[in-house]
């Protein structure tokens, strides 16, 4: 039989405007949106990855963080803009589904859900790292399956629990970066503690020869925007929080302008304080200039707090893969059974199943554990760039057909239409392209690849043009 293949892609699902979705009543205010996205965007790819930038990327570290948080910006924009006109929950899965059609919005949810496990894996490693800087002879793998059992029973709370547990988390690794700019500023003017001292000369030798740093900032790309893959929770998290027309627009802005602030001056300060002999991809870069402080107890303080910061990142990871989850069930994509919600509200079963995933990372720490952090930090960064090349080609239209059919639901217009959209995706496709300059990416881009071809191929077999969904 031939295949009809508008009946197989399914273009043109359903129409952007005939979708009404309760608003939340009992969810999130705007603090509380706020810190659980700053909760699910700041974790290891800052406090652990950036290691990885600098040695990379070198003088050129902050103008990567830089770039990538404008990229991120972007993105955050075209979720907003779309979530807020048709909050509905899985976000940009659906918003991608409604334009192009099921097939791509369901390769778009398992692929972000994908993203989410690999993420999760990545943080849940961190946390382990960090633990065995105190218990040495104890083996990675257990650690990860103590924090995998530990951020799985969090996550079966309701809303308002999660957000309790979550301020407190996130609160100690965004005090702890606003302490660091402040500190790192003082002494970058002079101020001495310990053996640190600073040092611009890596800044002015980039100056003098800057081309020479281009090939370095790209193949640092990958692992920059994996730092700022979390905002996806942006999108998903609108369903659960009160007013979002109101709330989200600003919310988003304060979360996006926060991070690259954020992130852009640590790394300036990581550059100007942090000798070149101590970095290492395994340590945290924070961790090796607290060590230069001669304070006691210090690196023990910090070793804490970095912990806290991964632990709070894998934390809303599997509220937003669980999220992912609900949405794909609903759509008879995923068991219907795993749209179970228990008497808090809480998709329990498909909070259980994305913390039974992150077993998978326990077992790859134990087989691999020197390699695991960035083997996941890129394949995940790869499956998140190109949900993120979906997102900014989706707006392009989704803004088109609400401006033809029901303007009067563009509550908000993400800046730069048309030609953002466009220009973030190109920008996307020459990092994507830019991975093999750097070796150790090339396994996640086999298995990001690999992960793709094996969904697309799945909605063949479960969803095809003759059968029954």
């Amino acid at each position: 039989m031939a295949l009809n293949l508008k009946s197989f892609f399914n273009c043109k699902n359903s129409n952007i405007c005939s979708q009404p979705h309760e608003p939340a009543k009992h969810g999130f205010n705007q603090s509380q949106f706020i810190i659980m996205a700053l909760g699910n965007i700041i974790g290891s790819g800052i406090f652990l990855a950036s290691s990885t930038v600098i040695i990379l990327a070198g003088a050129f570290a902050p103008i990567a963080y830089l770039l990538g948080g404008l990229i991120m910006m972007s993105e955050v924009a075209f979720i907003t803009e779309m979530s807020i006109a048709n909050p509905a929950p899985g976000s940009f899965k659906v918003h991608a589904q409604q334009i192009f059609g099921r097939w791509w919005g369901y390769v778009i949810g398992w692929m972000f859900w994908t993203s989410a496990v690999l993420g999760m894996a990545s943080e849940v490693t961190a946390c382990a790292l960090f633990m065995r800087i105190w218990f040495p002879s104890i083996p990675l793998w257990l650690f990860s399956l103590v924090f995998a059992l530990l951020v799985t029973a969090i996550n079966l709370c309701d809303a308002k629990g999660l957000s309790r547990v979550e301020f407190g988390l996130a609160s100690i690794k965004i005090i702890t970066l606003i302490l660091f700019i402040f500190v790192g500023t003082l002494m970058a003017f002079g101020l001495s503690i310990g053996s640190a001292r600073e040092n611009f000369s890596i800044f002015a030798s980039a100056l003098t020869e800057p081309f020479l740093g281009i090939s370095g900032l790209l193949s640092s790309m990958i692992v920059v925007l994996f730092a700022y893959t979390g905002t996806g929770i942006i999108g998903l998290a609108i369903t659960e929080t009160k007013q979002p027309e109101q709330t989200v627009p600003q919310a988003a802005m304060i979360v996006s302008g926060t991070v690259v602030i954020l992130y852009t001056l640590s790394t300036v300060l990581l550059l100007a304080l942090l000798p070149e002999q101590l970095l290492d991809k395994t340590i945290s870069p924070f961790m090796s200039v607290f060590s230069l402080l001669n304070i006691p107890f210090a690196t023990d303080v910090l070793n804490f707090i970095l912990l806290t910061a991964a632990l709070s990142s894998l934390n809303t990871q599997v509220y937003s893969s669980s999220r992912m989850l609900l949405s794909l069930a609903k759509n008879s994509e995923a068991p219907k059974q795993i749209a179970y919600k228990n008497n808090k509200g809480v998709p329990s079963k498909a909070v259980l199943l994305s913390g039974f995933t992150l077993l998978l990372a326990v077992l790859v720490s134990y087989i691999l554990p020197e390699k695991v952090f960035i083997y996941t930090i890129s394949a995940s960064g790869v499956l998140a760039l190109v949900n993120w090349m979906s997102v900014s080609a989706t707006h392009y239209f989704y803004r088109g057909e609400l401006i033809q059919n029901c303007p009067e639901k563009l509550k908000y217009k993400a800046p730069g239409y048309p030609y953002l959209s466009w220009i973030v995706s190109a920008f996307i496709l020459l990092i994507l392209a830019s991975a093999p300059l750097y070796p150790d990416q090339i396994p996640g881009l086999w298995t990001s690849s690999a992960i793709l071809i094996l969904i697309g191929l799945s909605y063949w077999i479960l969803h095809g043009p003759n059968k029954n969904s």
